[in-house]
């Protein structure tokens, strides 16, 4: 992936895998050893920056509940419906399927991508508690079930086909002591595996297939987008071949099996069957509405979410692997400038 120049740092606040020195980037300072948050800004994952021109430590800009209006009771009625996360207004909203409301509202800190397991429960990789949180379903906006805390790092997505009592996927964007992985947790027993590879220093995002293989999708430490498939998500994972996005992204695994990335900052959309470890390009790219990291199917596979930061919504359209048509956006209950960034279906895609 390119990364920024000096003049461009100036503008963005920092660039691509770090704060920006010249024309090159430089390691960045591991998470959790100065309290900052790493964070999507302008279409990177950065530590420790705010989004705004000038840049300011994460660590700064505390965290208030009170900023966020009173938490919005949930509807009862409203048995599924569509989530979305703001990373600065540290809120998950929920929506009806046709994207009224919000119609109920969960408390984060700091969240990045969000996800729904087989369950309908509600899971959210908390960066700012570093902690896995899981909420009840298969209802909008349950309470919490529990949570764990994520020892390896700093999670930014999960999957999981029951996070109540099984194992959560998660991945880390980057380690305690560097680049990121995937860890295997679960609620009763915490983070107890860490599956690490050469490919995956900054990574985006997790699937898991219903046979128990899992992909994580990052970026190399050179900048390359890459995807690294874990057989039985477990060893030291292989480099996916014939995998072709510009950048990495948010994973989803549709009703027929095939892996669904988001090409983030082209933006796009694209559909692989395979990738253990041969990809096969199956559809894509398809053009998403606006600049998007994460998104989610619905439980048919028919329609699909992403969460547009670049725009301050939720963009939902009609999915076929070979082909994705824009429908309408969400925008009641965001704000640009506070990061749309997870977007799920509640139920979530069959896969």
């Amino acid at each position: 992936m390119r990364l920024l120049t000096s003049a461009l740092c100036t503008a963005l606040a920092a660039g691509l895998l770090a704060a920006c020195s010249g024309s090159s980037a430089s390691t960045p300072t591991a998470p959790g050893t100065m309290g900052a948050e790493n964070h999507l800004i302008n279409g990177r994952f950065v530590p420790g920056f705010s989004r705004t021109a000038n840049p300011i430590p994460v660590e700064l800009r505390t965290w208030n509940p009170q900023r966020v209006l009173s938490r919005i009771v949930p509807d009862k009625k409203a048995k599924g419906g569509i989530y979305g996360s703001q990373f600065f207004a540290a809120l998950i909203n929920g929506y009806k399927t046709n994207g009224s409301g919000p119609i109920c509202s969960e408390t984060a800190s700091y969240p990045n991508s969000i996800a729904v397991d087989g369950k309908g429960n509600l899971i959210d990789p908390d960066g700012g508690s570093r902690t896995i949180i899981v909420y009840k379903g298969p209802g909008m906006c349950g309470p919490s079930v529990g949570s764990t805390s994520d020892n390896y790092g700093q999670p930014s997505d999960a999957t999981s086909p029951n996070a109540a009592t099984g194992t959560i996927v998660v991945g880390n964007i980057f380690d305690t002591s560097g680049a990121g992985s995937i860890s295997l947790c679960t609620l009763s027993g915490g983070c107890t595996t860490n599956l690490t590879n050469a490919n995956m220093y900054e990574v985006a995002g997790v699937a898991q297939a219903k046979n128990g293989d899992c992909w994580a999708s990052a970026t190399s430490s050179g900048g390359t987008a890459t995807l690294t498939y874990f057989a039985g998500c477990t060893g030291a994972g292989q480099a996916a071949t014939g995998f072709v996005n510009a950048y990495y992204g948010g994973l989803d695994i549709d009703k027929a099996g095939n892996l669904v990335s988001i090409d983030a900052f082209t933006p796009a959309l694209r559909v692989y069957k395979g990738c253990n470890p041969t990809c096969t390009l199956v559809g894509g790219p398809f053009a998403l509405n606006g600049d998007s990291v994460y998104g989610h199917l619905n439980k048919k596979s028919t329609e699909f979410v992403a969460g547009d930061y670049a725009n301050g919504e939720l963009d939902v359209y009609k999915y076929k692997p070979t082909g994705l048509t824009y429908q309408f956006s969400i925008t009641s209950g965001f704000n640009a400038s506070d990061d749309v960034e997870g977007a799920a279906f509640n139920p979530r895609s069959k896969e």
